[in-house]
């Protein structure tokens, strides 16, 4: 893979919607998560609220991160301001962090530049408080007229879900529309799509950008990510898996006593570019992606359960895509999510390749871990744009913020990753070379598992990058070897 440069980059994270205060965040140790409050969800929080895991219809955990106070300016868009007035999170979220990425690299406003500028957007296939808004009056009416013939009473009518509100229909279409929302506002080519890789599309969103970029198939890419499903519905629905702590318990990724995960909503974007191109029209460089690996492991356990295997591919195919050793890597952002199972298996899975990789010597240098779920919670889809971005930023500062909140730190199977490896407070960067590198990984339901390898922007820092060579990406013709299709009334292709 050629090596692709961030130029751009942007957020809306909880209590942060600039880099800088996300940063600023970091340093001062700030844990974003708060309990919920009626604006969040549009209810009493205490009236769905229950003390234990297990009650029906209740949520016993309402804390994350939220988004508060955002105030969206809809003038400067090519979509009319009141069209953009009247979409939801998941439209506006991506629209302003795309706006500002682009501001940032420089080409916000650059016609000519963004005609040939893509755009991957990972969002999540969840209902969204305005979506809820516009779709359940229908099952509502549907549900009323049952209830009236059941009880025999016409009468009948029940509590309507909610005040009316202006919202455009454009909100009910919640999954692929935002992409092309955003696209339309800016001006960008046809080349645009969301994808739903669960808790690993913002990694797979920015991966696949750089393919794009590699295949020279365009000359500038936005990649990101949003998470702004309905909190209501995310709530009750990790309360059903039994994901959150319980009341007397938190959330601490990397700590034997964390007792689960809190939910939280946020966007970010990057805009990126070959590097080579970036170099000769004197871009300003965040940072250097120098190779990407994916993978999925779904047929291998239960949906929710995460499998040392496909993980470990994904790490093995970042490498190979890169001329990086494993070993050279300084610094990891785990996908740590607080769960216990989730995060001693992520610890197996890069003591089974990080341990046994590189010289005796980088061997006995191993990488230290941190998780920025510490800090902004578990923002789903969002998620890996939390990670990259304080990777981004750490390698350009030349500090590594701490991960808040462990106080019995974890440690791998066989002790490979150890609990020394946990960065618990704020240090500067290791000065064991002069290069700076990192890695960030993401796993999602259902096994999509992604790592992305970082560098320091600074050419300069990057002199000796290669120590072998990656694997050339070569476009060959594919195989179609088997079809199967439904359409309408046909129940297959004969």
């Amino acid at each position: 893979m050629q090596p692709i440069a961030v130029i751009g980059l942007s957020c809306l994270f909880p209590e942060a919607d600039t880099p800088k205060q996300f940063w600023e965040n970091l340093l001062q140790d700030k844990n974003s998560c708060t309990l919920a409050i009626e604006e969040n969800l549009e209810a009493d929080p205490l009236q769905y609220s229950a003390d234990k895991k297990g009650v029906a219809d209740k949520f016993y955990s309402s804390r994350g991160g939220y988004i508060r106070n955002f105030s969206m300016d809809p003038e400067g868009f090519l979509l009319p301001p009141d069209t953009i007035k009247k979409l939801g999170s998941t439209f506006q979220w991506p629209l302003y962090t795309a706006r500002e990425a682009l501001l940032d690299s420089g080409y916000l406003n650059r016609t000519e530049v963004l005609e040939k500028c893509g755009l991957v957007l990972g969002n999540l296939s969840f209902p969204t408080r305005e979506s809820n808004q516009l779709i359940l009056p229908f099952y509502q009416k549907a549900l009323q007229k049952l209830l009236r013939e059941a009880l025999d009473r016409p009468e009948f009518s029940l509590h309507p879900f909610a005040d009316e509100k202006d919202f455009a229909w454009e909100n009910s279409r919640i999954s692929g529309l935002p992409a092309s929302i955003v696209a339309q506002s800016l001006g960008l080519s046809p080349c645009r799509f969301a994808i739903d890789a669960a808790c690993a599309s913002s990694l797979y969103a920015v991966a696949l950008a750089c393919s794009y970029l590699d295949g020279e198939k365009t000359d500038l890419m936005l990649a990101g990510a949003v998470s702004a499903a309905d909190p209501f519905f995310v709530n009750m629905g990790f309360s059903i898996f039994q994901a959150y702590p319980e009341p007397d318990e938190r959330s601490n990724p990397l700590d034997n006593n964390s007792g689960g995960l809190y939910a939280s909503q946020g966007a970010g974007m990057f805009v990126l570019k070959r590097l080579s191109d970036a170099e000769r029209d004197g871009d300003r460089i965040h940072a250097v992606i120098s190779g990407a690996g994916l993978s999925n492991d779904g047929r291998g356990q239960f949906v929710l359960s995460p499998n040392s295997k496909g993980q470990v591919l994904a790490f093995e195919r970042a490498y190979q895509s890169t001329g990086v050793d494993a070993g050279q890597i300084d610094y990891i952002e785990c996908h740590a999510t607080g769960t216990p199972l989730g995060d001693k298996v992520e610890l197996d899975s890069m003591e089974q390749f990080f341990a046994a990789e590189g010289t005796a010597e980088e061997k006995e240098t191993r990488p230290l871990i941190g998780s920025v779920k510490s800090n902004l919670g578990h923002m789903l889809t969002a998620a890996g744009m939390g990670g990259m971005t304080k990777v981004i930023l750490s390698l350009q500062q030349g500090k590594i913020p701490a991960t808040v909140g462990v106080v019995e730190p974890m440690s791998s199977k066989n002790a490979g990753i150890s609990p020394n490896q946990i960065v618990q407070q704020t240090m500067e960067w290791p000065h064991k070379k002069l290069e700076r590198r990192a890695a960030v990984s993401a796993f999602g339901f259902g096994g999509t598992n992604a790592h992305i390898v970082f560098e320091t922007g600074k050419k300069g820092d990057r002199k000796s990058r290669q120590k072998k060579q990656p694997l050339k990406s070569t476009a060959q013709p594919m195989a179609i070897v088997g079809m199967e299709a439904i359409f309408g009334g046909c129940n297959g292709l004969h």
